[in-house]
């Protein structure tokens, strides 16, 4: 009888992300601040099965060799050479293409519970790379800790910030792709500008007491001129929120989603009632987890 369990696979939400340039290969180079929160999938895993199988309650997503924690199963698989197979269920919490990272989540846990599973054959390095060939935010989720990630997503920094302000999450009902958000972007500041803003929040968060950062200063999404622009109800999202008493609002990744941070749960909550009035919004009640004890 193949055994099961089940795993938490948290979404994130980017409080700032600064573009600092672009590689030959095209893909850009990105400072981030990125926190694990509370709003989450589950993940049930059957090992040792007669054949790979996956199954999701979300329509949208793909049950076959599309889906990104089948392909870290089999990547996994490869890099030990075990000859094993999996039934993986997901309940999917997290809204698709919001910039909530539920897929990338996805990959990465199924990595860390098969990595579990077989009493650890790979060290953290070792599947941070594979974690990088899945996409560049799976790294982030193999620690699930606030960071500055770096780079295209390859360069990870605990940072001991103490995020405790509550949070909302509003998915307008759309997805935004990743790609075409990156694609449109136009840099408009010089590349001596772009290495200042690089510097100072790597010196900022990196080589300096974080606990003493003043992070809501710094939220800024580079990404929002050019996913705003074809999706002005995201905009709209943002002010309504602010009107609401969050004291910054933020889209996370290259959207949809737009986060509201408040620094009082009684203004949330009536926040809340108010935005659940939109029928076609999801709207998440969540928080910053900042540390490993994702339950």
């Amino acid at each position: 009888m193949p055994k099961k369990f089940e795993f938490i696979s948290p979404a994130k939400v980017n409080l700032f992300l600064r573009i600092v340039g672009k590689q030959p290969d095209g893909y850009h180079q990105l400072i981030s601040l990125m926190c694990p929160v509370s709003l989450h999938d589950r993940i049930s895993i059957q090992f040792q099965t007669k054949q790979m199988q996956i199954t999701c309650t979300h329509p949208q997503i793909p049950i076959n060799s599309d889906n990104l924690a089948l392909k870290a199963a089999e990547a996994f698989y490869k890099a030990t050479s075990y000859n094993d197979c999996v039934f993986m269920a997901i309940e999917k919490n997290i809204p698709v293409g919001a910039g909530l990272g539920g897929g990338s989540s996805n990959a990465a846990t199924v990595l860390l519970a098969l990595n579990q599973w077989y009493r650890w054959p790979l060290r953290l390095e070792q599947l941070k790379k594979i974690a990088l060939t899945l996409g560049a935010d799976v790294p982030f989720f193999l620690e699930k800790a606030v960071s500055l990630v770096c780079g295209i997503g390859e360069h990870l920094h605990r940072i001991a910030v103490d995020i405790r302000y509550p949070l909302i999450i509003v998915y307008p009902g759309f997805s935004v792709s990743t790609a075409w958000a990156f694609k449109n972007f136009k840099f408009d500041l010089t590349i001596e500008k772009l290495n200042d803003i690089k510097f100072k929040l790597i010196s900022r968060y990196k080589n300096t007491k974080a606990l003493e950062v003043d992070w809501i200063s710094d939220i800024q999404n580079d990404l929002e001129k050019v996913t705003f622009s074809k999706y002005p109800i995201l905009s709209d999202i943002k002010k309504d929120l602010i009107k609401l008493g969050a004291v910054q609002s933020v889209m996370s990744g290259s959207g949809s989603s737009i986060i509201g941070i408040f620094n009082d749960d009684k203004k949330r909550q009536s926040a809340l009632k108010q935005l659940k009035q939109q029928k076609s919004w999801q709207i998440f009640a969540s928080h910053v987890k900042s540390n490993n004890s994702l339950t």
